[in-house]
């Protein structure tokens, strides 16, 4: 593991009232800020960013 590489994301999480799924969240991510921003998402399942969060931090530590 290449100790000197640093990994971000960053999530904005909001509510959208009058939606039947009123959370929103976006996130960006990157496995290294030396190549910027690698993807974005938007989600409106808790789970999901969950999920999106902990496969992040899987590919921060393998890579």
């Amino acid at each position: 593991m290449d100790r000197d590489r640093t990994g971000l994301l960053i999530i904005r999480a909001w509510v959208e009232p009058g939606s039947d799924q009123t959370l929103r969240a976006h996130m960006r991510v990157t496995s290294d800020v030396a190549n910027g921003f690698e993807r974005m998402e938007t989600f409106s399942d808790a789970g999901a960013v969950e999920k999106a969060v902990t496969s992040w931090l899987a590919e921060v530590v393998t890579i």
